[in-house]
């Protein structure tokens, strides 16, 4: 029986979607299904899913005429699924062959209080070359207690395990996928209020990073989140730091857990992101602190330092996409 589920939600994703698809379709776990909603491409998004779902049985792929957001497109994927275990692809990362049986593998050894499993993830830039090893292989997202577990994921600023293998049964105990510029932090905020993550050792995930993503555009980006918002007076940060209170209000946790898990989320994320705040500020008021791309100008740097071989690290490769 099949157990699990990519969902791929996709606007105008041409450039890398091909090899997105294709890194799914070639999991050496092959009884999956792959659910695409296509969120009103204007570009060869369509021509490509089709071809592949006309190719692939396994393919389910669903166009609306209207984008209507990226938020309504993850939360659409996710409401597609039908099976146990389900993994949102984003339409410009790689998950490698033995992706779906590293992360089945954790699930099944970690059991029912393992809410998603991850493997360990590097990072890719947008001609594919691999520029850095995320050092994950032991973030502490298996601890005991809730507590500790969203306190080690938010000093580590964690985001990826989101793109990991979640249990429906955990899914649905969330809130889903929030309308708010920080939507992943706050997603992995209320799975670890459900459950563990396992690590799987396996680096069996690609995350892309480069200058046209969401997550490198600022206050700029919730235009993807409502097509037509004013991204200057959205109070990102704040409204990010509101919903991850609210997701451990929500969650099954004794109370006692959840006033520790909200004092965690005050010492590990709120305080010390105070500056993220005040441009929130800046940004309604007309002022721009000159932040958003730091993250790519990054990547783009390291890309540099590892082809040239600075500090005799070895030569960055070109992955096979």
């Amino acid at each position: 029986m099949t157990r699990l589920t990519f969902g791929i939600p996709v606007y105008n994703g041409e450039r890398y979607l091909e090899s997105a698809l294709s890194s799914v379709r070639e999991q050496s776990e092959s009884d999956i299904r792959i659910v695409i909603s296509d969120n009103g491409s204007t570009d060869g998004t369509q021509e490509i899913c089709r071809a592949a779902a006309a190719d692939d049985d396994r393919i389910d792929y669903h166009r609306y005429e209207e984008n209507r957001g990226g938020i309504w497109n993850y939360q659409n994927v996710m409401a597609l699924c039908d099976t146990e275990l389900f993994s949102w692809m984003a339409a410009d990362d790689i998950k490698l062959p033995g992706f779906t049986s590293a992360t089945i593998a954790a699930l099944d050894e970690g059991g029912p209080g393992t809410a998603f499993a991850c493997p360990r993830t590097r990072i890719i830039n947008g001609e594919g070359v691999v520029y850095e090893d995320l050092n994950d292989s032991s973030m502490g997202l298996d601890a005991e207690t809730a507590h500790e577990r969203v306190g080690n994921m938010l000093r580590a600023q964690a985001s990826h395990p989101m793109y990991g293998v979640i249990r429906m049964s955990a899914l649905r105990k969330t809130r889903g996928i929030r309308s708010v510029l920080g939507d992943d932090m706050v997603l992995l905020v209320e799975l670890l209020c459900a459950g563990k993550m396992a690590t799987a050792p396996e680096q069996a995930f690609l995350q892309r990073r480069h200058d046209a993503q969401v997550s490198v555009q600022g206050s700029e980006a919730s235009a993807w989140f409502a097509p037509g918002q004013r991204g200057d007076r959205s109070f990102a940060e704040t409204r990010t730091n509101v919903e991850m209170y609210r997701g451990v209000a929500h969650s099954d946790l004794p109370f006692a857990e959840k006033l520790r898990t909200w004092s965690t989320l005050g010492s590990s994320w709120v305080f010390p992101r105070w500056r993220a705040m005040a441009r929130d500020v800046a940004n309604a008021i007309g002022m721009n602190p000159g932040a958003g791309r730091l993250r790519a100008q990054q990547a783009a740097q390291a890309t540099a330092r590892a082809e040239l071989g600075e500090g005799g690290e070895a030569r960055a490769r070109s992955t096979d996409i």
